[in-house]
């Protein structure tokens, strides 16, 4: 039988997002304060293909960017302090309802949330807008590839199992810590709410597991792939083998954009 579960995605909002040309560029030319806004939207319908909802036709960029207006104007009017920095959850249901609620956020210490993927060598020590560093633990064991883990929806056992594994507190509690996950044939794939990249070649560069490993195929991921800043790895590239601990890792999701972390295998 399977899960009762919704679509899923988390979008940043931030004024300053509006004067990031990229961001612009990948939103059609108009300025935007969503990061990604587009992408997140041709994820949702992708995941819909995938799982075969039939409600396409109800989703579109505009019933998107209205949903994400008017819960960052309910939330902005609960709040004592004013904020300009929001995560949106958005959720879809099988019958094509769109639902968007939103919370503030930390500002991100770059007004650019892809500057991190411009570092393709690392030097301690580091400056500080790549603090605080996070610290990425390797699972203790392997997580099934599934469209669960190909697509972002609310069924999410796997990740909270992983995360309890590790001593990560349970979701939406902040945390620097999260767990790198990995499928049974021992391919790197992901951690519980980020994608990754690692240095590898010479020169050096960023690589990211490939889609074929079963890993959600994010709007960052996506951005980044796109503009030649990472590159999906070749086969046993990305390996539970060739992991080393202490080793930097690029961590990148729709919230929080690109950061650095840490591998920690003890």
């Amino acid at each position: 039988m399977s899960p009762d579960f919704d679509l899923l995605s988390s979008i940043r909002y931030d004024h300053s997002l509006r004067d990031l040309q990229w961001n612009t560029l990948a939103n059609g030319g108009i300025q935007s304060p969503y990061l990604l806004l587009r992408y997140h939207l041709d994820r949702l319908l992708d995941a819909a293909e995938q799982h075969g909802w039939q409600f396409l036709r109800f989703i579109t960029h505009d019933s998107l960017k209205i949903a994400c207006d008017d819960a960052v104007r309910d939330a902005s009017s609960d709040l004592a302090v004013p904020s300009s920095t929001f995560k949106i959850r958005i959720i879809v249901t099988r019958a094509g309802v769109l639902k968007a609620s939103a919370a503030p956020v930390p500002p991100l210490p770059s007004l650019d949330p892809g500057c991190a993927s411009l570092e393709a060598v690392i030097h301690d020590p580091l400056p500080s807008i790549f603090e605080p560093l996070l610290t990425i633990c390797l699972d203790t064991e392997p997580t099934p590839s599934s469209v669960f883990t190909r697509t972002k929806t609310t069924h999410r056992p796997h990740y909270s199992a992983a995360r309890n594994r590790l001593g990560v507190p349970p979701l939406p509690s902040p945390s620097t810590k999260d767990v790198l996950l990995y499928n049974p044939s021992g391919e790197l794939t992901e951690t519980s709410i980020r994608n990754i990249a690692f240095l590898r070649g010479s020169p050096a560069r960023w690589v990211t597991p490939h889609s074929s490993t079963g890993c959600l195929c994010g709007v960052m991921r996506r951005w980044l792939l796109e503009q030649g800043r990472i590159v999906e790895a070749s086969e046993g590239e990305l390996r539970l083998g060739n992991l080393v601990d202490g080793e930097y890792v690029l961590t990148f999701n729709g919230v929080e954009g690109c950061r650095l972390g840490r591998i920690n295998m003890v």
